[in-house]
């Protein structure tokens, strides 16, 4: 508790269908680049080479060239999520918290549901993370997605992972995406 989460957003994302039984693959948002930055209508910013800290410049790409597939927008401001998913409803919405106990979840579940947003993204841990959460956002056409501390992490470990694939989880973010894709790897779930 009290560290930032991580910035690199690899993730394990369940296919369209859903369900606990569907078949899961790792996905990397912007080339594994943070997901943080401006954005908006007019254009993102992707590294050309050289990098910005290699003293180049940042290539504008236009909204209109990213699929919503590819994009997903994350805040911890329900504003912001709402203000976006308006703005750009083909793209997905996460409300991000950190919750401390079950009861603050599915609050935040709720919050996310009645604003009519895409999912929801809590800190990745066992005591606030159900299989009955995952559940209900599902039954609701809603996504789960987690999130771990900065690296070195206490809840990026594989009794985690476990403990979030089990419940349903739809994406999980990792400081240890090879670790994470040879775990699930192993487990013959990872799809291509």
């Amino acid at each position: 508790p009290g560290a930032a989460p991580s910035a690199a957003r690899p993730l394990l994302r369940r296919d369209q269908g859903g369900g606990c039984g569907s078949r899961r693959r790792l996905r990397r948002a912007a080339d594994g680049g943070e997901r943080g930055g401006r954005g908006g209508e007019r254009g993102l910013a992707a590294p050309a080479a050289p990098s910005p800290s290699e003293g180049g410049s940042l290539n504008p790409i236009r909204l209109e060239q990213v699929l919503p597939s590819q994009l997903s927008w994350i805040s911890f401001s329900l504003g912001a999520c709402v203000d976006i998913k308006r703005r750009l409803p083909q793209h997905s919405a996460f409300l991000v918290a950190y919750v401390g106990s079950a009861a603050d979840a599915w609050a935040v579940a709720r919050t996310a549901h009645r604003s009519k947003l895409d999912g929801i993204d809590l800190n990745a841990d066992p005591a606030v993370v159900s299989a009955e959460l995952a559940e209900w956002l599902h039954a609701r056409g809603m996504r789960l997605a987690v999130w771990v501390w900065k690296a070195p992490a206490e809840n990026d470990v594989q009794e985690v992972w476990e403990h979030m694939d089990r419940c349903g989880v739809d994406y999980f973010t990792s400081n240890l995406p090879l670790g994470l894709r040879r775990w699930d790897t192993e487990r013959g779930s990872l799809g291509p």
